[in-house]
């Protein structure tokens, strides 16, 4: 497990006269987890677990929250760390751009797009991405990239920067770590976080999609209705699989494969809000086995190895 401890600085005249709108601050701390959870889940998979606490009581007349960041793994799947490396809740804060350690993280992207959409996004070497805006392109890291597409992220994201778009008790929120500011967002950059207004849904309904994508197996399972482990573009996917064709072909023999071997899928996804986001994948076609080369192919339990 690990816990980085960071404080969210509210600045404006609301601080400076000793009141603010508790139902902004709220927002303000609900989005900050949101954005955390959610990012930690892009990343690191359903296998990791993560919660934002916080820690002490507000400061009288400054309105500094002391918050902890807290990542860890689920006991059941602790396997995966041989296999994938989990990334820390320091690393996540720099990704995401809480801390100013990563100069390419998430709030500075949609601080230079200022709103917009980019233009071209292409994929270049070490799981890195060009984005084009105009005449001006910036590289940024797989993670990002996945968590800017992220629908649940930037509902989260606007919620984190709404007391910049109410009134005038507001005007700056800082993030600092060890008391150095590590990052901030002026009340002019907020509308940079704002979701399309069309894209808007509302806290009880699902986000869900379905894409073609290409996954690598890393945990294999021949139980219909159990969970397999995958990792795409870094990140770790856990999807049932739901094709009877699919299934078919692995009882009677027809694909032998194992762990690295590559599927290319239809998947689909859906993330629910309850007491926490919750994404749950299911691959509903697979289209073909890629396989890598290795001295042994793993079978079926039970059956007869085959001969080459």
């Amino acid at each position: 497990m690990s816990s980085t401890n960071l404080e969210i600085v509210f600045e404006g005249s609301g601080v400076r006269q000793g009141t603010i709108n508790a139902r902004l601050l709220a927002d303000a701390l609900i989005g900050c987890s949101d954005v955390f959870t959610r990012a930690n889940q892009i990343v690191n998979g359903e296998a990791s677990e993560a919660v934002v606490l916080v820690q002490s009581d507000f400061k009288r007349g400054s309105f500094v929250v002391d918050v902890q960041l807290v990542q860890g793994v689920v006991e059941h799947a602790k396997h995966l760390i041989t296999s994938h490396p989990f990334l820390s809740s320091s690393s996540l804060a720099s990704i995401i751009g809480f801390v100013s350690r990563n100069k390419n993280s998430l709030i500075d992207l949609y601080k230079w797009l200022k709103g917009k959409k980019p233009d071209k996004i292409a994929s270049v070497k070490d799981n890195n991405y060009e984005v084009t805006f105009g005449q001006n392109k910036k590289t940024v890291s797989g993670p990002v990239i996945n968590m800017y597409g992220d629908s649940a992220i930037q509902i989260a994201m606007e919620k984190l920067t709404s007391p910049l778009r109410q009134g005038d008790a507001i005007d700056r929120i800082a993030v600092k770590q060890d008391g150095k500011e590590q990052s901030a967002i002026e009340r002019e950059e907020a509308q940079y976080f704002e979701k399309e207004p069309l894209l808007l849904e509302s806290d009880e309904t699902p986000t869900e999609g379905e894409r073609d994508t290409v996954l690598v197996v890393s945990k294999l399972s021949f139980t219909e209705g159990t969970t397999w482990n995958f990792f795409e573009r870094g990140a770790v996917v856990i999807a049932k699989i739901q094709d009877e064709k699919f299934w078919s072909d692995v009882h009677q023999h027809r694909l032998t494969f194992g762990e690295g071997d590559m599927l290319r899928v239809r998947l689909y996804w859906k993330i629910e809000k309850k007491r926490k986001l919750i994404q749950k994948n299911t691959i509903t076609k697979v289209y073909e086995l890629i396989e890598r080369r290795r001295p042994k192919q793993l079978r079926l339990p039970g059956t007869a190895e085959s001969k080459e």
